[in-house]
């Protein structure tokens, strides 16, 4: 999702967690489907080889993303300190607009981190 298109829409989603991501081993352990997904998406399997070569803050975000996309029941914002999807958040929290049941200021440097949440049912929120 792209970080002003939230900014202007968060009020269209429901059921906000944040779910802090420390290594990609985690990330791929998280979901019994991600491995499948990442081999599908990138045309070779998902590996302790594969993790060696890759940054985690840089090519981890991007794949995070990409795999994370392929949910379609759910909504993510990824994002990792101060970043421009994380502006937005600490924006909406000290607009008291989000309660993210935690500080969005108070994050380790080295994490990369996704807001879930899933699309209102509500369709007064439609009629923007």
């Amino acid at each position: 999702m792209i970080a002003t298109d939230f900014d202007e829409k968060y009020f269209m989603y429901d059921n906000f967690a944040i779910w802090e991501i420390k290594t990609m081993d985690e990330f791929f352990d998280s979901h019994s489907m991600m491995r499948e997904i990442f081999e599908n998406e990138y045309g070779f399997p998902y590996s302790d080889e594969t993790a060696k070569g890759m940054d985690f803050m840089a090519a981890g975000f991007a794949v995070i993303e990409k795999l994370l996309d392929s949910f379609r029941d759910k909504q993510f914002f990824v994002f990792s300190v101060d970043d421009e999807n994380h502006a937005i958040l600490k924006g909406l929290q000290d607009k008291k607009t989000i309660n993210f049941g935690m500080d969005i200021y108070v994050l380790h440097p080295n994490r990369i981190y996704v807001l879930e949440m899933d699309k209102s049912k509500d369709p007064q929120h439609y009629d923007t």
